[in-house]
């Protein structure tokens, strides 16, 4: 039935929006639409379109067999579509094909599709298509060591190409190719170049990943490990950003094999077995064969036979399958020559037929000579083509009987060495006793050597607390005799001069009777009295109290412990105008309270954070200290010094102090002061 032209633009219209989605970053969108839209379309163009976005989906995330199933359906539909669309999309089709079956390991079956895909573009003038393949093929060849065909290839890319990435691409393999050469010089110019597009373009990630392998494979290639390790680090790192899962897979393959030869088995066994699992699951079959391969190297290094064994025969397994695959398709390929050669000899026989029921009777003998003739050269022309397609088949049974031996011998040769690892592992076994005998005895003299070591920490920490002890003595002798210094000054300054204001306010008012005029000297010298009393109440005060206010004071401190300490304290205030108008020697004390509790955490808590909030709502101070720190069980602990000081000062404020901690859990103090108590 004929397809409305209205239902061809709306399907258009929405391929156009699933490739936009696509290429602009949304492809996980574009995948879901595609999927929804997908038994909706009508038109094959829509279909095609589709199967061919969900194949380069797959590519994109190395899914290499779903790319595979959703381009032969594409393949599969374009037949319906015009012929020079149809051509493109064939084209296309093959470089698919090419680049998954490259990724499977199968390279001799990507280099067909290449070259089936540079021939259709060549033939019809699609000349970006064309150089798009034979940069693959390069790329192929390189892959199979054939590196002269590979460079001739990209330097005919560089020099024709006007396509970006095919340069970009031309660029990274020439400095492959010139490294492997040994020509490092030459492979560091080509890989610069590289670099360059690179960091232009912030979408050539892939690009840029595949120099600094490159980059790396130039250090190894120098002898020089450490750098190269860096290198593909960094590689490993952009891809696992951005979700190239075969190269992530590949540059762990390099790094195992960088470690391997650095001797470092540990480092090298743990890359490969977490490289294993995502090789099977990506269905990479060449780095699965070498991650075998080195794990049952590093197995034998590490005298882990048994492992060694099993990795090998995984190893040899799915080479020969790889092998037997590329047969396989050879002898199908065959077999459905033979079987069309069969059918044509049957379409002849019967053209052959035909034509003798239209001969004129008169000629019949002549014309039944004839076939006969015909007959007999047809028959030996099949002869000999059944005969060739008989000696091919039996070369390749005999290919297959081959193989089938050599893998019976090294069947036998694994038997041998693993009967010759057995007898190792019996006579290890058998040294094995006398030296855990020896280690029983040595674990025994390190547990004595232990308990003396425990016996002589508690000594030490016996001594440290005497000191402690001693110090704490020290510092209470230091307090008193400063506040009894601070005692004497002040009793000396109120007699000096308030007690002498005192006593002539008593004697003027002994004369007030007769002398009532000196009522006013007596009212200037109580003002003077109280100003004394004041400026020494002051006075009492620290100076960094008197003149700056208690935020800031809090804040100061704070900086400099975090300056000091890997502490982090979190501070907040409500509100800090308010705070900051307090009575001076209510600061003070908060002050105060504020620096014993942090001196505590720095002390003996082994905190990380301090949490500490500070309010002043409806006429009544809330203070709220917390730390992470190790905390201790309040019931079972004795307040110290600083605490029982802390308690004294909020009590003199007809405050409350409230200590809630736990072992292991950190401290939490409350303490609220009521202004109008």
């Amino acid at each position: 039935m004929a397809q409305s032209t209205t239902v061809i633009e709306v399907e258009n219209q929405k391929i156009d929006s699933l490739f936009y989605y696509f290429n602009n970053g949304s492809d996980k969108k574009a995948y879901q639409e595609a999927h929804r839209l997908l038994p909706q379309f009508k038109t094959n163009k829509a279909i095609v379109n589709t199967n061919f976005l969900l194949a380069y989906y797959h590519n994109r995330y190395a899914a290499i067999d779903s790319s595979i199933y959703y381009t032969q359906k594409a393949l599969k539909s374009r037949a319906s579509v015009n012929d020079s669309l149809s051509i493109r999309l064939t084209i296309l089709a093959y470089q698919l094909l090419a680049i998954n079956n490259k990724n499977k390991g199968l390279y001799h079956e990507s280099k067909k599709w290449h070259i089936q895909g540079a021939e259709l573009s060549e033939a019809h003038n699609e000349t970006n298509l064309y150089y798009s393949h034979i940069h693959g093929l390069a790329s192929t060849y390189i892959a199979l060591g054939k590196n002269t065909e590979a460079l001739e290839l990209l330097e005919k890319c560089i020099t024709y190409s006007n396509d970006q990435e095919i340069i970009l691409g031309s660029y990274i393999n020439l400095g492959s190719i010139y490294s492997s050469l040994n020509q490092y010089k030459t492979s560091n110019t080509y890989l610069q170049k590289a670099k360059e597009i690179c960091e232009q373009d912030p979408h050539q990630k892939q690009a840029l990943i595949n120099v600094i392998i490159n980059i790396g494979d130039n250090y190894i290639n120098k002898g020089e490990s450490d750098k190269a390790l860096y290198q593909f680090y960094e590689a490993k790192k952009i891809s696992f950003d951005n979700g190239f899962h075969n190269l992530d897979l590949i540059i762990s393959d390099k790094i195992g094999t960088v470690l391997y030869n650095e001797k470092r088995n540990t480092d090298a066994l743990l890359i490969y077995t977490s490289a294993l699992p995502k090789a099977m699951s990506l269905g990479s079959l060449d780095v699965l064969m070498h991650t075998y391969l080195m794990l049952e190297k590093l197995s034998v290094r590490n005298d882990d036979y048994n492992n060694a064994y099993h990795y090998g025969k995984r190893y040899y397994k799915i080479k020969d399958s790889i092998e037997n695959s590329q047969k396989e398709k050879e002898i199908n390929s065959l077999e459905v020559q033979f079987e069309t050669l069969e059918k044509e000899k049957k379409i002849k026989l019967l053209e052959i037929e035909n034509l003798n029921k239209s001969l004129n009777i008169k000629n019949k003998d002549a014309d039944i000579e004839k076939y006969k003739l015909q007959q007999a050269i047809i028959a030996k022309q099949n002869e000999n083509q059944v005969l060739q397609f008989q000696n091919k088949a039996e070369k390749r049974q005999s290919e297959i009987a081959l193989l089938k031996e050599k893998e019976a011998l090294k069947a036998v040769e694994l038997d041998r060495e693993k009967t010759i690892k057995y007898v190792v592992l019996v006579a290890f076994f058998i040294l094995l006793v006398p030296i855990v005998a020896l280690l029983i005895i040595y674990y025994q003299k390190l547990q004595a050597q232990g308990l003396l070591n425990l016996k002589e920490k508690e000594i030490n920490e016996q001594r440290v607390n005497s000191l402690k002890k001693d110090q704490e003595l020290k510092l209470i002798k230091a307090s008193v005799e400063g506040q009894n210094q601070e005692r004497k000054k002040i009793a000396q300054e109120m007699h000096d001069s308030i007690g002498g204001n005192l006593a002539a306010i008593k004697l003027q008012f002994s004369q007030l009777t007769n002398h009532p005029e000196k009522m006013a000297l007596i009212y200037s010298q109580l003002d003077d009295t109280y100003e004394q009393v004041r400026n020494l109440s002051h006075n009492l005060l620290p100076k960094k109290i008197r003149e700056k206010h208690l935020v800031f004071l809090i804040k100061e401190y704070i900086y400099t412990v975090e300056d000091a300490s890997n502490i982090t304290i979190n501070v907040s205030f409500f509100d800090e105008a308010k705070i900051n108008t307090l009575n001076k020697n209510l600061q003070n004390e908060l002050f105060s309270i504020f620096q014993e509790l942090t001196t505590n955490t720095l002390k003996y808590a082994k905190a990380k954070t301090i949490d500490i909030q500070l309010d002043l709502l409806n006429a009544c101070i809330f203070f709220v200290y917390e730390d992470d720190g190790i905390g201790f069980d309040v019931s079972k602990t004795s307040l110290g010094i600083g605490l029982t000081n802390i308690k004294q000062r909020v009590a003199s404020y007809n405050g409350t102090l409230h200590i809630d901690s736990k072992q292991h859990r950190g401290t939490s103090i409350n303490i609220e002061i009521p202004l109008n108590a």
